[in-house]
């Protein structure tokens, strides 16, 4: 019965093994994959950007100084809404004299 136990556990050992080496190179070569479609990637958007002509409008300027002004102005009203003002506050005490 001890035979046929370490038998049995022999053979699962190398069936795990022959999985985990089959593990291995299917992620080494998935990282090799990767690695290629990265670096194709790259020179893809390298090539795009270097041909891309650059377009300057008076719409986009003025759609960035709008976008500028907006948020200036959110953040005026935010500080003027969180500051501290202590002139606001009335003193509790008080004479009734």
């Amino acid at each position: 019965m001890a035979k046929s136990y370490s038998r049995e556990r022999a053979l699962i050992r190398d069936a795990a093994n022959s999985v985990f080496g089959r593990q291995r190179d299917l992620l080494e070569s998935t990282g090799k994959l990767l690695s290629n479609l990265t670096q194709l990637a790259g020179r893809k958007v390298v090539q795009r950007t270097a041909l891309a002509p650059k377009k300057s409008s008076i719409g986009g300027f003025i759609a960035t100084g709008l976008a500028v002004a907006i948020v200036a102005g959110a953040a005026y009203v935010a500080w003027q809404a969180l500051r501290r003002d202590d002139n606001a506050w009335v003193d509790d005490e008080f004479d009734v004299d």
